[in-house]
């Protein structure tokens, strides 16, 4: 028999729900594709990424936009971070290079070289919305929570033409990706020799 999919309203975060998003972000990506590469030892890695998604999370506040389901600030299920692109790459957080530093260590390298190749990489010519990070966490994964993020934002897209952009970072998320319309372009590695990134293009719905 099948369960039925929990639901949660959808709703734009504010900057009361920025602790919670972070801690969202960090326990859902801890285990990621990307995670092992960053930062192999995984004590190391919880403890570097809350900090480090508490400063993407003040970036997206500022730059982008949040929208996030549960029914606390407290008690997030899920969250999608957008940026409305337009000629260019949205602005860093204040001080970002200094506070990465900070917060990644030895490990800043390797942040760099993410930011890099995705930079190198990001199609800022066209006009579109980035998805930036897409999160459930742990506990209310395969609920059909991610997917009502997607649509969500995605119908807005759709009623005025535009397209969105993401990067996959493996083939169960890319999947996923490509049942929300999303078309797959050229894959990259980090750094020359480090993990692959899969681009994705989402034409809007006509």
């Amino acid at each position: 028999m099948t369960q039925p999919q929990s639901t949660a309203a959808i709703r734009a975060a504010t900057h009361y729900d920025a602790p919670g998003i972070a801690e969202l972000l960090a326990e859902s990506f801890l285990h990621g594709d990307l995670g092992p590469w960053l930062i192999p030892r995984l004590d190391t890695r919880a403890r570097i990424y809350r900090p480090y998604f508490a400063l993407l999370v003040e970036q997206a506040l500022d730059h982008g936009h949040i929208q996030v389901s549960g029914d606390a600030s407290t008690n997030l299920a899920a969250v999608a971070i957008w940026y409305p692109i337009a000629g260019g790459p949205p602005p860093a957080a204040a001080d970002y290079d200094t506070r990465l530093a900070e917060i990644t260590g030895q490990y800043r390298h390797r942040f760099v070289a993410l930011d890099e190749a995705m930079h190198r990489h990001h199609p800022y010519d066209t006009w579109h919305d980035y998805l930036g990070h897409l999160a459930v966490h742990p506990d209310r994964q395969h609920q059909g929570l991610g997917s009502a993020l997607l649509d969500h934002h995605h119908a807005e897209l759709d009623v005025t033409g535009t397209p969105a952009y993401l990067e996959a970072t493996g083939s169960r998320n890319a999947r996923l990706y490509a049942r929300h319309g999303y078309r797959p372009r050229s894959s990259y590695r980090i750094g020359g020799d480090g993990p692959a990134l899969h681009p994705m293009w989402r034409p809007p719905a006509t």
